[in-house]
């Protein structure tokens, strides 16, 4: 029950924002909320997903002293660079695989915190809605990407500012953390595009219709592309489109009908939302992931981790929603909808379901090391790679 009772403070936290506006109200409840997701993800010990795989990595990466008398081996690792400068940091100052979460978590959560702060009049929803939606993904399992997911995120405001070298510089450092993050660079000049109405509509519409019938074309021009990358890019391809445990195609679930709704009720509101700062850029954002996610089916692995850089506009659309109700009935209303969106996502977890058992029970670092005692870490990881496994067989 710990993350549900972590929700349910966002939650709360969301409430008192949209009933309180003022600047006081964020510059203390944002910064409180932000140290309560840097904590949970930052001081894990042995929790969630692929701390394993990390730990190893973490231990196999160059060092400083390697790296200023060997710079290739900067180059040489199938890592991106600035992940493995991170890594050397920590090592130099002494650090661990436990610093490396701490300090990854510090900044990708200071970031969204700041960038929420200036997207919306309600950072707390957004950081409600992180939490709910993307957190247990990103700060708990693939902490790469999430750092390029938050400084992609943090970039967008430049697109309306006009500020294409601040854009373009983040998101070069984004590219340093994960490479798809370059998939950011060309959309600097179509996120603060404003479309038709029909056009979002038909677009999706055609595209679950596509995933409705079951029409394959993906999958063959994905390989192609990346053969044209090259021998690394090329086996990773393979892996995710033929491997049985990733080639797997995107089922009819309730994912596929909320999706839609939740587009139905963004289109309803589409003129107020392209007339608020940085409204048509979110706009834009959550609509390339649901591109992804109808016409890509057929690559569900592929999709949902190109999805995260896109998919975290929803955080920011869906407060701006909140932003158009004038009563504060209206808006609680509609958070309580929102809520349990969010919540949808992040269910097992907050229910303690088996497949869930990597996040619970949730272990802390400090009172590890306070209390030391056997983790069940490793077997509780070992009984969701099972499950998960099992999931996509069936």
């Amino acid at each position: 029950m710990f993350y549900l009772i972590i929700f349910i403070i966002l939650t709360l936290l969301a409430v008192l924002n949209i009933q309180f506006r003022d600047k006081l109200t964020n510059q203390v409840l944002v910064p409180f909320a932000s140290l309560i997701l840097i904590a949970v993800a930052g001081l894990r010990y042995e929790t969630g997903g692929d701390w394993d795989s990390y730990t190893i990595l973490f231990d196999m990466l160059p060092r400083w002293d390697q790296i200023i008398a060997h710079p290739r081996v900067l180059f040489a690792e199938n890592v991106e660079e600035g992940f493995v400068l991170l890594c050397a940091g920590i090592k130099a100052l002494g650090g661990n695989v436990q610093h490396l979460f701490f300090v990854v978590t510090t900044i990708n959560i200071t970031l969204i915190a700041i960038a929420s702060y200036r997207y919306t009049k309600y950072p707390l929803v957004a950081l409600m809605c992180y939490f709910g939606i993307l957190y247990m993904q990103l700060e708990m399992i693939y902490i790469r990407q999430a750092t390029a997911v938050a400084l992609c995120f943090f970039a967008l405001q430049y697109i309306e500012e006009k500020k294409v070298w601040k854009y373009m510089t983040f998101i070069v450092l984004a590219c340093l953390f994960h490479r798809v993050a370059v998939l950011m660079v060309p959309l600097y000049f179509v996120l603060g595009r404003k479309f038709p109405t029909w056009m979002y509509l038909a677009v999706i519409g055609v595209g679950a219709a596509m995933m409705l019938i079951g029409i394959p074309w993906i999958k063959t021009i994905f390989l192609t592309v990346a053969g044209w990358l090259g021998e690394n890019y090329a086996q990773k391809a393979d892996m995710y489109a033929e491997e049985s445990l990733f080639a797997v195609s995107r089922k009819l679930s309730i994912g596929f009908v909320l999706n839609i709704l939740i587009l139905i009720i963004v289109m309803y509101f589409h003129d107020k939302i392209d007339a608020m700062p940085n409204g048509t850029v979110m706009l834009n954002m959550f609509f390339l992931s649901l591109v992804l996610y109808y016409y890509c089916y057929e690559l569900v692995e592929v999709s949902n981790r190109t999805r995260f850089f896109f998919f975290i506009g929803i955080i920011i659309l869906l407060p701006m929603v909140l932003e158009l109700f004038p009563l504060f009935m209206q808006r609680f209303a509609a958070l309580v909808v929102i809520a349990l969106y969010c919540f949808s996502f992040s269910r097992a977890v907050f229910l303690e379901k088996p497949w869930a058992a990597a996040y619970n029970p949730y272990q802390n670092y400090i009172e590890f090391k306070m209390h030391p005692r056997p983790s069940t870490g490793k077997q509780r990881a070992q009984q969701s790679h099972e499950f998960f496994r099992g999931s996509r067989k069936n």
